[in-house]
Order: structure tokens, then C-alpha cells, then sequence
């Protein structure tokens, strides 16, 4: 069994909970040479099934008149189920498109900006800034188009209680399994906010947006919704992205922030997909820096014992050493949320 087989068949059960489209995708891509053959156009270390799947999805919106897009919820008014002629519509539509799909495949990235994450940074920053003297200054690694820096612009609803911006277009609900999380009646103050990027997104470039929807799977509709109205707001004021490595470019970032202005750098999921080395190096950079200026550090992880969820630190000076604490667990596209601290 080749690697790609293996890639789109674990998809397959991973994906059937909240996309059976993809899930019977999947299984079948898995079994079938030509459509292995046009997925191994993207470069190693990035997620084939993924980027394929997006790509398709990209070109279906903006082709909709083929046949395949009558099993796409995010195209059709009233979407088929997945049968005996989904898979062939979408072979045909692959390999029909094979020239579009190659720059997308051999260029694109899964880089989705999932803004329901900004419901776990609301309170997480919050209690970042509650521990500093004056407005933050916010530095996202890997924020893709940047719109959770963008997070205190939206309103929130926890389990019924509204707090942030609330006259924003965007609404962002989250679920409250346990503890006790900070939620101001209005967010904390920013005073900057910057993100960093091998491949950021822009969000007035059309192509980049629609790129951003792509890789929304077809039926998660409300994050579709979320995201296009995230969009909307980032438009009016765009958040200000730096192409670069995230060790190696984020010490200029940092030198441009005043020595005195508390630094909050984030990441909520990111780190999984680099090398240990290189997670290692963000680590003694960042815990360097904390002993020369008031910063601090948000950082997300994967925990897949029991269920796949993330984790988020928060890692700060104290005293002589470096302190860490767990702050919540989430779901990585944030429907709930449990507060640890």
C-alpha cells in the first residue's frame, strides 16, 4: 500500500462523523490509480488528501455547473447524498481539470484560518492582559490570513452570555463544558498585532479567500458562515503579515515592538506540523526573550489520548525561571471548551 493510499484512507473514518462526501471520497480515491496519481503533484509534508480535496472544491465553486457540484452543500441549494455516481462525477472531474488542478496542488497549503479558535483566545488573552500593564501587543505564528488576530473585533456567545464586540457581523458560539473562563464584557486592549508566515493569505486577495472557503469541507456551513463574515471585517482593516520563518524572522518582529509594551505571542495550532527541532528553537528563543522583556506566550498542542482535542499553554517569566500554565482544552475548531486554570 502506497503512503497517499494510506493518507486518504484514514481520512475516510475521520471524516465521516461531519462530512460524509468526503469520507466516501476518500475511500474511494484510496482504490483508484488515476486520482492517487494527480494527488502525488503535492510536494511531501503537506497533506495530499487535504490540499486535493480543497482544490476541487475551489474549482467547483467557481465551475459549478458540472455535475459533481449536485453532491456539495456548499454549491447546491439541495445537495445528494454520496451514491454509486459520486465518485465517478468527481474522477472525471479531476481528470477533466487535471491542468487547473496541477499549480493548486504543487502551491497550495491547508492553511485553514479556523476564527471559531478566537472563542478559546478571548479569555486566554484576557488573562494575558489582566497579568500585564497596558495594551498588548499581538504576534501570531502561522495565522494564515490573520483573522484571529483580528478576535477582539467579533462578538461572542458562551452557552448564552454575550460579551466582546457587540455590534460586529460576526458571531462566534462556543460551548462551555467546564471551569470558569475570564469573559470581559468588552475585550482587552490591543496595541498592535502582526503575524508571521512561510505563506501568508491575504484577505483582499480574491483568490486567497476563496481559497480560505475551499478548505472548508462542504458541509460545515455555520464555519463557512463564520469565516465569510470574518472576511468581511478583516477587508475593512487587514491584519499586517510578515512572509518568514517563525524562528528565524520572529526576533525583528519583536525588536519593532517598544521594550516596554507587554508581547503576546500566540500560536493555537501550528507547531504540530514542524519539526521537533524546529518547535525546540521556538522554544529557547521565545523563553530567552521573556527574560528581557514582559512577554508571553500562548501556545496550542495536540492531545489525542481520548479523543482528538488541543491544549494551550501559557508560558511567562516568573521570578528567575520560566512558568507554565495549562490553561483550557478545546476542540480544534473550538465548538467547546474546557477551562483548566
Amino acid at each position: 500500500m502506497s503512503d497517499l493510499q494510506t493518507q486518504f484512507r484514514d481520512l475516510a473514518p475521520w471524516a465521516a462523523d461531519t462530512s460524509p462526501l468526503y469520507a466516501h471520497l476518500c475511500r474511494e480515491a484510496a482504490e483508484d490509480a488515476a486520482v492517487l496519481d494527480l494527488a502525488s503533484a503535492v510536494p511531501e509534508g503537506r497533506q495530499a488528501p487535504h490540499v486535493l480535496l480543497a482544490a476541487v472544491q475551489y474549482l467547483l465553486a467557481r465551475n459549478p455547473g458540472h455535475r459533481l457540484a449536485e453532491y456539495y452543500p456548499s454549491i447546491a441549494a439541495e445537495a445528494r447524498d454520496p451514491d454509486g455516481e459520486c465518485f465517478p462525477a468527481f474522477r472525471e472531474f479531476c481528470l477533466d481539470r487535471a491542468d487547473d488542478l496541477h499549480p493548486l496542488l504543487r502551491t497550495r497549503r491547508t492553511q485553514t484560518n479556523a476564527v471559531r479558535r478566537s472563542a478559546v483566545l478571548y479569555p486566554a488573552v484576557a488573562t494575558v492582559a489582566e497579568a500585564t500593564d497596558g495594551p498588548l501587543a499581538l504576534v501570531e505564528l502561522g495565522p494564515s490570513a490573520g483573522l484571529n488576530l483580528l478576535f477582539d473585533r467579533y462578538r461572542y456567545d458562551y452557552d448564552g452570555r454575550v460579551v466582546g464586540d457587540r455590534d460586529s457581523p460576526v458571531t462566534i458560539e462556543s460551548h462551555v463544558r467546564s471551569g470558569d473562563p475570564p469573559l470581559p464584557e468588552t475585550p482587552p486592549a490591543i496595541r498592535s498585532r502582526v503575524g508571521i508566515d512561510r505563506n501568508p493569505l491575504a484577505v483582499t486577495d480574491d483568490a486567497d479567500a476563496d481559497w480560505l472557503r475551499a478548505l472548508v469541507w462542504p458541509e460545515h456551513e455555520s464555519r463557512r458562515s463564520v469565516l465569510d463574515a470574518a472576511l468581511g471585517v478583516a477587508r475593512e482593516d487587514p491584519p499586517r503579515l510578515v512572509e518568514g520563518d517563525m524562528v528565524e524572522d520572529l526576533p525583528a518582529v519583536l525588536d519593532e515592538i517598544p521594550d516596554d509594551v507587554p508581547v503576546c505571542v500566540f500560536n493555537t495550532l501550528v507547531l504540530y506540523q514542524v519539526p521537533e527541532s524546529v518547535s525546540a528553537a521556538l522554544t529557547d528563543l521565545l523563553e530567552a526573550r521573556m527574560a528581557d522583556r514582559p512577554l508571553h506566550w500562548l501556545t496550542g498542542e495536540r492531545v489525542l489520548t481520548g479523543g482528538e482535542s488541543v491544549r494551550l499553554n501559557w508560558k511567562r517569566r516568573d521570578g528567575a525561571g520560566v512558568r507554565t500554565t495549562h490553561l483550557v482544552d478545546y476542540q480544534p475548531h473550538a465548538e467547546w471548551l474546557v477551562w483548566r486554570a
